[in-house]
């Protein structure tokens, strides 16, 4: 038998969970690097760049085609990087709330 209430308890604290997510996501910073170092790029695990660094050496040594490709490349890494670092926290925090259908990945969904 379906059980209404157990299913909208369940909702609200799935809602709780996806929020508590967000929060901890916006904390938690990972990095990505190119050009040997020379560019840094900084983002919350929410994909808010927080910083991109850029040596002098890179600056001198690169030429401007060059370090905007190194750019990408760390902007591009640190987002994936911020993607698998959601999906997990995401997971953890669901444990139990979702049923385990293969295939079914609501964390693209909800960031």
């Amino acid at each position: 038998m379906f059980d209404l209430f157990g299913m909208m308890d369940k909702i609200g604290k799935l809602k709780e969970a996806v929020e508590d997510v967000k929060t901890k996501c916006d904390g938690i910073s990972v990095s990505a690097a190119a050009a040997g170092g020379g560019v840094m790029v900084v983002s919350s695990a929410n994909k808010h760049i927080r910083e991109v660094r850029i040596t002098p050496d890179a600056h001198q040594n690169l030429s401007p085609t060059e370090l905007e490709a190194a750019i990408l490349s760390a902007v591009n890494d640190a987002l994936k990087e911020a993607h698998r670092t959601y999906k997990s926290e995401f997971k953890q925090a669901t444990e139990g709330l979702i049923p385990n259908i293969p295939g079914l990945d609501l964390s693209k969904f909800m960031g």
